[in-house]
Parts: C-alpha cells; structure tokens; sequence
C-alpha cells in the first residue's frame, strides 16, 4: 500500500459509512461514528506493514482516577497486543484511548474497514459507559465480554 491507495481506501470507507465529508478521512485522517472520534494513520516509511487507529473512548472524569487507571492496566495486560489492542490516556487532553494496528493493509478495503471501525465506536461508547460513567462502573470482565470478538480483530 502507498499512500495515494490509503487516500482512496480513506475515502471509500467514508462512503460506506455515509458520512456526508467523504475525505474527510483522507485529508484530517479523523472522522466521527456514533459520537465516537476516531483517527486512522499510515506512515509508509516508518510503518508500512499496518494502519494506526485511535479511538477516543472519553475524557478521564475527576472521580476514581486511579481506580479507572488501574482498570485499564488490568484490561491492557488481559488483552493487549499490537494485534488485540491497547488502552492508553492522552495526558495533554486528558482522554483516554483505545489504540489498534490494522495488519496487511493490502488486505483492507473500504466494506471491512468500515465494519470494523463501526464495531470499535461500539466498544467505544460500551467502555465509556462501563469505565468512566460514574453510574455504570462495570467489572473487567463485563468490559471483556463487550470487547469487539474475533471477527472485528481479524486484520489486525
């Protein structure tokens, strides 16, 4: 893949998602689905052999940061691979974030990548409820039973 194909496979994913900018993908590498942000990055230089995703699960609330943390850890060390991804907080906005690697980007087109960013805003908007909504605090393993299965992670 080169950078002019992931421009286009950017694009038609748009279209298969319906979003009404469909370069917005290609041009700010950033769109919105399910009032979840997600970024999707490829540096063919650096990391030619995958796609970078970021999905913005929420802001870290004031309230039980540490235990919320402490969740995330124990999440990232149940779960967490390049290939099953890892939960993060970006301290300069102070959100945290699901990251994934998408494998064999040549492999990709626009039908399965959409799929596959629709199930992670899913998650998405499941972890927020269950992680960082003061009213839903769920145990780790309810978070797990929500992770997006098999079928979503195939290419990653």
């Amino acid at each position: 893949m080169d950078h002019a194909e992931f421009a286009q496979l950017c694009r038609d994913t748009c279209v298969v998602l319906n979003l009404s900018d469909p370069e917005s993908l290609a041009s700010r590498h950033q769109i919105e689905i399910n009032g979840i942000d997600i970024g999707l990055f490829y540096d063919e230089d650096e990391a030619g052999d995958r796609l970078i995703c970021y999905i913005d699960i929420g802001e870290l609330p004031e309230f039980d940061r540490e235990e919320i943390i402490e969740r995330l850890l124990a999440l990232n060390l149940l779960t967490g691979s390049k290939t099953s991804g890892v939960y993060g907080l970006d301290r300069q906005r102070n959100r945290v974030i699901f990251i994934q690697h998408f494998l064999y980007p040549d492999m990709m087109d626009a039908a399965t990548l959409a799929g596959i960013l629709q199930d992670y805003s899913q998650h998405a908007l499941n972890v927020r409820r269950s992680l960082l909504d003061p009213t839903g605090i769920d145990a780790t393993s309810g978070l797990l039973a929500k992770s997006p299965d098999a079928n979503t992670t195939t290419l990653a």
